[in-house]
């Protein structure tokens, strides 16, 4: 079912420029895209692990859509995969391993009716905010994160949307993305603190900025007011889940009024909430199911019961708060189990407590703070150097603390 979107794409594109990369010179037309994956030789059996940070990414992909064989997504090649403690049925075609909002790592599951649901459901929300046939996307998010998949990935393989991906979402990688060859008209996706910095950094001046749409944690309105204060550009607020994909979107043309406002619920999709304004979702693009779940009424038949609050106003979805466990770190959820195993792991931390604490930057959301007990042959900076060699550089703490003996 998806392969053979993808071929439709294939036969109408063949020869136009699909992927640009910077491990790639000269960038991959569809054509050669489909050629790279039919070089992969994959695994004889268990999920195909394709890694963000390779080049053959998207490549591998399509090598395993195209054998019918699940795909495991990680950001890094560094990265182990989790352990699957369940048997998949045989349409999965995706898994993604991520503690998401509850802050309980695990493995979610797709179906190949679901993720192309989802892919669809993206797409049509990106042409409903004005993409054409002559746009490209800019990849300075994760490829491999829920966020950069749903809105990168998905669309250049069902919906044959060209994909840049740029070194990282520094300011000077987004210029050169925005000022290489004769496009211009971009789709640039991002997190709040991104949209700051590049804000701040003025390359949001760029005429060349179709479409901007921010997700991942709360945009402010004096962020979103002030980028079309000083540019023009409307910041489209847009939110989902990593287990449901996509949920609202703000399509209006001008700044919003009210913070707590995320957007329109989308087509297909149910919103309602509980007596203590708990959010559920029930859509077609919806996991199938999660392994390693402690929360069994998180998956409850029809809806997805989320870890937000917030409350439903004719088509549109306000948000309040979260009640999950996880820890967002401008717009990436961070586990505090995680963390405190990596402590742990150092010889000489006795007691390791995880914590979030509110920044007093809004648009990063959340940091992370460890309260420690070491032993006396231990010290801090050993255990920070040991904790960066195991953690990824958002999931490391901010805040350090150590408790008394």
């Amino acid at each position: 079912m998806l392969y053979e979107r993808w071929t439709g794409i294939l036969d109408k594109r063949r020869h136009d420029l699909a992927l640009r990369h910077p491990d790639l010179a000269d960038g991959w037309t569809f054509d050669q895209l489909d050629q790279e994956a039919q070089k992969i030789v994959l695994p004889e059996s268990g999920p195909i692990v394709a890694n963000g940070d390779d080049p053959l990414f998207i490549p591998t992909v399509l090598a395993a859509w195209a054998k019918r064989r699940p795909v495991l997504i990680q950001e890094q090649k560094k990265q182990v995969p989790m352990e699957i403690h369940t048997d998949l049925p045989n349409d999965i075609a995706l898994i993604k391993q991520s503690c998401g909002a509850s802050g309980i790592e695990r493995s979610l599951f797709y179906g190949e009716t679901r993720l192309l649901a989802e892919g669809m459901r993206n797409i049509h929300a990106l042409e409903s905010l004005g993409m054409t046939s002559d746009c490209r996307s800019l990849g300075a998010i994760s490829l491999a994160h829920s966020y950069g998949f749903g809105c990168l990935v998905l669309p250049l393989l069902l919906a044959g949307i060209p994909l840049d991906v740029l070194s990282g979402p520094l300011p000077m990688f987004v210029q050169q993305g925005l000022d290489r060859g004769p496009e211009k008209s971009f789709f640039l996706p991002g997190v709040p603190a991104l949209w700051k910095t590049w804000w701040l950094t003025k390359i949001l001046h760029h005429p060349s900025i179709r479409i901007a749409v921010s997700a991942g944690a709360p945009l402010s309105l004096e962020l979103e007011q002030g980028i079309w204060n000083d540019t023009g550009l409307k910041v489209h607020n847009f939110y989902g889940t990593g287990e449901t994909g996509a949920v609202t979107c703000d399509f209006t043309n001008e700044p919003r009024t009210e913070t707590s406002l995320l957007g329109t619920i989308l087509p297909g999709i149910d919103v309602k909430t509980d007596a203590d304004q708990r959010i559920y979702v029930k859509t077609d693009a919806t996991a199938r199911f999660a392994d390693r779940l402690l929360t069994p009424d998180e998956f409850t038949e029809p809806y997805y019961r989320t870890m937000d609050i917030g409350e439903v106003r004719g088509n549109e979805l306000h948000w309040h708060t979260h009640t999950g466990e996880a820890i967002n770190v401008a717009g990436r959820k961070v586990s505090p189990a995680k963390i405190e195993r990596a402590c742990l792991s150092l010889t000489g931390v006795t007691n390791a407590k995880v914590t979030s604490q509110r920044s007093r930057d809004f648009e990063r959301f959340e940091e992370v703070k460890v309260a420690v007990q070491l032993e006396p042959e231990c010290d801090l900076k050993a255990l920070k150097h040991h904790a960066a060699e195991i953690l990824d550089s958002w999931e490391m703490p901010r805040h350090w603390e150590l408790l008394p003996d």
